[in-house]
């Protein structure tokens, strides 16, 4: 009987043993799949808006070929969407200072509007680094 218990209680531990790793593995491919679902949206976002940020700069918004320009502005938004769901509240607030600002991007922006532009992207690309826990941030 003794042996018929230690064998249950063997037999049990093993259970537990397998179900704490399977729940383990799967934690860990879920913030694996998240963090590579953010890095994706992060450079689709910080691409697309620093196109159309040196765009704006060189030739302004009416310099540029409109569908183009348009095909630009949807990836980032697109890529938006994607971090408003995924990302912390610092980051989402950033990447829309960064879309509000470039949206006030025109033909007669000023130097300031370009700078202030300039200043939120910096901002965004730092957060994302945090949030995405680049090593850049530690040297």
């Amino acid at each position: 009987m003794g042996n018929l218990a230690a064998a249950g209680f063997g037999a049990l531990a093993s259970l537990v043993v397998v179900a704490l790793g399977a729940w383990l593995q799967a934690r860990r491919e879920r913030r694996q799949w998240l963090r590579d679902q953010k890095l994706r949206a992060a450079v689709e976002y910080v691409t697309s808006t620093r196109y159309l940020l040196s765009q704006y700069r060189k030739v302004g918004e009416l310099g540029m070929d409109q569908d183009d320009r348009r095909e630009w502005r949807n990836r980032m938004q697109s890529a938006r969407s994607t971090l408003s769901l995924l990302c912390g509240a610092r980051t989402v607030s950033l990447a829309n200072d960064v879309a509000r600002d470039l949206y006030r991007l025109g033909p007669d922006a000023d130097a300031a509007q370009r700078a202030a532009a300039e200043t939120a992207f910096q901002q965004l690309v730092w957060q994302l680094r945090r949030e995405l826990g680049s090593p850049q941030l530690n040297g």
